[in-house]
């Protein structure tokens, strides 16, 4: 039970009393010490009887620290009206004098308020058991100068000590790390780290572990230069560091109550090996766990040493995975990233995209190595060798169309016949005349007229010359097919009757054995062709039904068109050609000129194009 503190003198200060003043600004204890304390020096700074303190909680002033500390119920005689009119006079006057009202004879004491700032407003009311004299005033407010800096001094060397630990704190994985740095292979590296945490945490074991194809695989033991991964301990470990790795969570032994990770390996190897703390934290690269450091040690694992482990490890994480990867050049630039795609390809996301994409790869996989037959197109026309034009042998009129065109014929077929009236009249004449001058020469010659005898005889033969090509003409007047084939031009059905001229073409007549088909290849393309190619045809009435045909001749000079130079190529049709074929019909044809690769098919006239218009 502590005494009221003995009142001193008006106007004196104890040398012990500002010694602890003095002190309590570099006071390092904690804050309810602090504030204990500067309550005891206040009462005795005042000569008063009890301090309150109180600072504002949810808008209302509460008390949180007393002396002497029998004296709490002071606290409840002051009303938060009287509190609050209080703090807004201190927050104008250094020093607030008032009355205490309570119903307690002893609490009827004149009150001192002053207001105090350490970081938030704390008024501290003191009780006294006289007023204040007007020579006790003017001390009183110096009194009150010499504390009020006070809080606000502690507050600031409380700071500052906070920030000089944070920073010692912070400075020690820096530390860490310069000595780390030091290392130049993944080995040692992973060596330093456990060796040095192990000395940093006091722990009794630190291991590190690698993620390899799903697996953790302990790659360093503090102070084990080597070990067997056949060993138990070893394996317990790779066993704990999965559990940390499967749930990419830190893992502590033991763990808050609330925690809902499972530690089952921890708590086994723990029980197993007689170490009743652990700590496995996950070594994440770009959000992807790759390592797990695992902690042993007797005490349990503090908050903020979690904390500056995981600022270690993170910091470190990236070194030992560059030279994890340098260790192994060939397996982090290849084998691994080959892994990693392959893994992602045929993972189960994104099926749409993926599929797509192997299709694409697929087709310009074909477009470019694939190889096909290149066939070459080009118009053609269907001409034959045996052609005959039967053309009018005289003047005169058509009497008679015996055939039209596309009619098969034989030889000897009659297919046009001229009208012969007016020839036979000329032969009847002819004979005639024949007829006179023949007995006008048999009269003359039994009168013995030699004279006219000649006269008549000459007369007889021209009579004669002149039947003769009469009949000429009449043998002529019937048009007859030269030769088994068809009729491929002449329909003169209207022109039956219509007057024809010496030497007019009327028909033609196209024998069907000797077709051979002259397609017009452009000069682009006509370096692709060489004899015995084979290829196809199709006719523009029939183009459904292909027909082989096989190279036989190329014409050596080009022909002049509207669409530019082409080659004549000729073509023989393979096999019996079918009946409906006629001379001049026309279609499509496609020789195949070898194995080209189907992209340069696609491409290659956009190409030739190119090249021929944009060089320089």
């Amino acid at each position: 039970m502590l005494t009221p503190p003995v009142p001193q003198k008006s106007g004196m200060l104890d040398k012990d009393l500002l010694e602890r003043l003095r002190s309590l600004r570099q006071f390092q204890g904690s804050e309810g010490q602090f504030w204990v304390m500067l309550a005891e020096l206040t009462v005795r700074l005042y000569s008063a009887e009890w301090n309150v303190m109180y600072r504002q909680q949810n808008g209302l002033w509460q008390p949180f620290c007393f002396w002497p500390l029998g004296r709490q119920a002071a606290a409840a005689s002051l009303s938060q009206e009287q509190l609050s009119l209080m703090s807004e006079q201190a927050a104008l006057e250094p020093v607030v004098y008032a009355s205490c009202g309570g119903d307690d004879a002893g609490l009827q004491s004149p009150l001192l308020c002053l207001r105090l700032m350490a970081g938030e407003p704390v008024l501290a009311v003191l009780g006294r058991n006289h007023p204040p004299t007007d020579q006790e005033r003017p001390l009183d407010l110096m009194k009150s100068e010499l504390l009020l800096e006070i809080p606000e001094r502690y507050r600031h060397n409380l700071e500052m000590s906070k920030a000089r630990l944070q920073a010692a704190k912070a400075y020690e994985p820096l530390d860490l790390l310069l000595s780390l740095n030091e290392q130049q292979r993944f080995k040692g590296l992973a060596m330093a780290l456990c060796n040095e945490l192990t000395a940093r945490l006091n722990c009794t074991r630190v291991s590190l572990g690698w993620v390899q194809d799903n697996y953790v695989h302990v790659q360093a033991i503090s102070h084990m230069e080597k070990f067997e991964r056949k060993m138990d301990v070893v394996q317990s470990l790779e066993s704990v560091m999965e559990e940390c790795f499967d749930q990419d969570e830190e893992l502590a032994v033991p763990g808050p109550h609330d925690s809902t990770v499972l530690t089952a390996e921890h708590e086994d190897f723990s029980s197993r090996y007689g170490l009743p703390a652990m700590l496995s934290l996950p070594l994440r690269l770009d959000r992807k766990a790759v390592a797990v450091l695992t902690c042993e040690r007797q005490n349990p694992f503090t908050t903020d040493e979690i904390h500056d482990l995981r600022i270690v490890c993170d910091q470190v994480v990236r070194r030992l995975g560059d030279l994890k990867d340098f260790d192994h050049l060939f397996e982090s630039r290849i084998v691994r990233p080959l892994r990693e795609w392959f893994g992602k390809f045929l993972g189960p996301e994104h099926t749409l995209i993926k599929v797509s994409g192997v299709a694409v790869v697929l087709l310009l996989a074909i477009l470019v190595f694939g190889r096909m037959e290149y066939r070459v197109d080009a118009p053609f026309i269907l001409r034959t060798e045996d052609l005959s034009y039967l053309s009018v042998p005289f003047d005169g009129f058509i009497d008679k169309v015996a055939r039209k065109p596309g009619d098969f014929v034989r030889k000897g077929d009659l297919l046009l016949r001229l009208d012969t009236r007016e020839l036979r009249l000329e032969e009847s004449r002819a004979v005639a005349d024949y007829d006179r001058y023949l007995r006008e020469e048999e009269k003359a010659m039994s009168e013995s007229k030699l004279a006219e005898m000649r006269v008549s005889a000459a007369q007889k033969e021209q009579a004669e010359a002149r039947l003769d090509m009469v009949r000429f003409k009449l043998s002529y007047a019937e048009m007859r097919a030269p030769f088994d084939g068809v009729v491929v031009e002449g329909d003169l059905d209207k022109l039956i009757g219509a007057p024809v001229h010496k030497g007019d073409v009327l028909l033609k007549v196209a024998k069907l054995k000797d077709l051979y088909v002259e397609m017009k290849v452009s000069e682009s393309e006509i370096h692709q062709f060489m004899l015995k190619q084979k290829g196809q045809i199709a006719f523009v009435g029939q183009p459904g039904r292909k027909i082989d045909v096989v190279v036989e001749r190329i014409e050596p000079m080009a022909v002049t068109e509207k669409e530019g130079n082409v080659f004549l190529v000729i073509c023989r049709i393979e096999g019996k050609p079918d009946l409906w074929l006629r001379p001049g019909m026309s279609g499509l044809a496609k020789v195949a000129v070898g194995q080209r690769q189907i992209i340069w098919i696609l491409l290659h006239k956009t190409i030739d194009f190119i090249r021929m218009n944009l060089w320089w």
